[in-house]
């Protein structure tokens, strides 16, 4: 019966399930002469039509416009057609497979998107209308999953996952003339080297890494929360409470991308940079970008260009423990650990700004503390709480600069220490008095930087007057 009533909690481990997806968009079309009367509409309820009055964002609504002659023919105008999206997702979920473990698992995805064009009559009258210098621009954030490669390495010069991105590069290359048409791929393109680095980063295979540099299906992240320690041996005679946290958190993101302008000059008039085709499906099946010239009809060109890309993780914390015993002393310890890696496509260069967190913090809280104070020859005793706290931190950053074609560098870094007691007397509910120190030193990791050391030693009387 034991065991079934074990296998009946897994099954049921899971508490709840939250899924949002938000879109938001909006049409900005200058030059529109129709007069609106009631709910928007015009006094022949045609323009600007239906769709458009609840909410519908039309692609080709300017098009319609112009057909509908709805728009000016001033060949001046210069104020863009403007559509903007923000699509958001965020998925998430609660277990409990036992009842003193909580896991809570999420899941997001952020685009925000924006397309403008310049459509006016060129003719000046005839009604012969023109997009002009169609540009889209935009940044994509999902979540992901570069754990494989957390612990590789990192803060040492030498690299394996770097390594394994530079021969990442020369597999990838080779997989670009399965398309049709293509016959040279250049090794410094943004095609060829963000997939090598998503690949080398999430420690995937990159035989089938996407060739894409928005990933679809946001990957999941987690915290976990453990307060079943008191219930084991000895420890629930001494402790009032234990929790064990852990959790951790990934993100990559395209920082900003906007469409090639030899795509926007009209030579490759096949190309849709339109908000109705959707960025996660560039590089995909058939929807890679060439030139339309017969010069250059198999070389490879972006359709969209992008500066950089970056992989954020984070463990807050790695490993955390808080406890209180029934002593009333309190005991904190966490270990944090982050990472932020970009990659530089203009100079295929990566950028890893390491982060490592130690901290340490005790406490105590005694009750009723005589502590007694002269008013004019009486002695005043009084019987109020003392708090003790003890406060140790260890971070240690720097930042390194991998080349392709040269050596690794540390540019920036430092190693700092604080040590930060307080006492803390509680002379009533309003008034407390506390005495503090805190000392920091500071070792850099560079040459370019100096030593630093600081102490502070002083009493503080904090009155509320709520």
């Amino acid at each position: 019966m034991k065991g079934i009533r074990l296998f009946t909690r897994l099954l049921m481990s899971l508490r709840t399930i939250n899924a949002n997806y938000t879109l938001s968009e909006g049409t900005i079309l200058p030059g529109f002469t129709q007069a609106p009367r009631l709910l928007g509409m015009d006094q022949n309820w045609t323009s600007p039509g239906w769709g458009f009055i609840l909410g519908e964002q039309d692609a080709n609504f300017a098009a319609k416009a112009a057909a509908n002659r709805w728009l000016t023919r001033n060949k001046n105008l210069t104020n863009p057609f403007t559509q903007n999206q923000t699509e958001e997702l965020t998925l998430r979920a609660n277990l409990e497979p036992f009842t003193d473990l909580k896991i809570q698992v999420d899941a997001r995805r952020t685009i925000n998107s924006s397309f403008q064009e310049i459509f006016r009559d060129t003719t000046g009258g005839s009604g012969v209308y023109q997009s002009l210098s169609p540009t889209r621009s935009g940044s994509y954030r999902i979540s992901f999953l570069s754990i494989n490669t957390a612990f590789a390495n990192n803060g040492n010069l030498v690299s394996d996952v770097f390594e394994q991105f530079k021969t990442n590069i020369g597999i990838l290359t080779k997989r670009f003339p399965l398309i049709d048409g293509v016959t040279e791929v250049n090794q410094r393109s943004q095609d060829v080297l963000i997939p090598a680095f998503i690949a080398a980063y999430s420690g995937n295979s990159v035989d089938g890494v996407s060739l894409s540099p928005f990933p679809r299906i946001p990957l999941p992240n987690w915290r976990v929360d453990y307060t079943g320690l008191t219930k084991l041996g000895n420890l629930k005679d001494v402790f009032q409470s234990v929790t064990i946290n852990h959790a951790y958190n990934s993100n990559y993101s395209v920082v900003n991308y906007t469409n090639s302008l030899r795509y926007s000059e009209g030579k490759a008039t096949d190309v849709d940079v339109r908000l109705s085709s959707r960025i996660s499906d560039y590089n995909t099946g058939n929807n890679f970008g060439k030139l339309a010239s017969t010069a250059d009809s198999s070389l490879l060109i972006p359709v969209y260009v992008i500066n950089q890309v970056m992989i954020s993780e984070s463990f807050a914390p790695l490993i955390g423990i808080n406890a209180r015993t029934k002593s009333k002393i309190s005991l904190r310890f966490e270990y944090k650990t982050k990472r932020d890696i970009s990659l530089n496509v203009s100079n295929a260069q990566v950028t890893e700004q390491l982060g490592k967190d130690w901290s340490f913090e005790m406490g105590f809280t005694k009750n009723n503390m005589k502590l007694p104070f002269k008013d004019q020859g009486r002695t005043i005793t009084l019987k109020n709480d003392v708090t003790f706290l003890f406060n140790i931190t260890l971070s240690n950053t720097q930042t390194i600069q991998r080349r392709i074609d040269d050596v690794a560098t540390v540019t920036n870094g430092n190693i700092n220490f604080q040590l930060r007691p307080n006492i803390r007397y509680q002379i009533n509910q309003k008034l407390s008095i506390q005495a503090y120190a805190e000392h920091s030193t500071n070792e850099p990791l560079v040459t370019s930087s100096f030593p630093r050391s600081n102490t502070r030693i002083g009493f503080k009387l904090v009155f509320n007057l709520q």
